[in-house]
């Protein structure tokens, strides 16, 4: 009987360590995300933090906005525009990383968690107390008018 315990509590053990692995590992950010306004779709990728170096960082970039094509539009094109950079994953946090708010055309320190399966963007001066928490919900389909189009000339701190 308690060979039998043992090698179920194996078996259960191996086929949850992919799940396992991905939250140790932040790979359950990866993705696309609506922005809480909904006027925005966010990939969240892994990137290389340092140029010519592995995908070890946690970026999101524009797919989508809600202005693109707008011929009225008075605000920079942010479709394709790297908004999002954090350096390193540690126990369920993205840390180590800048946010760029394009409504407000800044850039803040950034955290990510994910909570009831949706991203937390916490966005911050100095520390995070002095933030908001922006909410991203995942979504399957990204909807089109972003391929190709370069974001706006606008000067975005952070190196984005």
């Amino acid at each position: 009987m308690p060979i039998a315990r043992t090698a179920a509590v194996l078996a259960l053990t191996l086929s949850l360590s992919p799940a396992l692995r991905a939250a140790d590992s932040g790979d359950d950010f990866l993705g696309t995300w609506r922005t809480a306004q909904g006027d925005a779709v966010i990939q969240l990728q892994r990137c290389a933090i340092y140029h010519g170096g592995p995908p070890t960082g946690l970026c999101g970039v524009i797919v989508w906005e809600s202005e693109v094509g707008k011929p009225n539009r008075t605000s920079p094109v942010d479709c394709n525009r790297k908004i999002f950079e954090a350096a390193r994953f540690d126990n369920g946090v993205w840390k180590d990383g800048w946010a760029f708010d394009t409504r407000k055309r800044k850039a803040y320190n950034a955290k990510l968690r994910l909570k009831d399966g949706h991203v937390h963007v916490r966005a911050y001066v100095g520390s995070e107390v002095n933030g908001e928490t922006e909410i991203f919900t995942r979504v399957t389909e990204v909807p089109t008018g972003c391929e190709g189009v370069q974001p706006g000339s606008a000067l975005v701190g952070g190196g984005m």
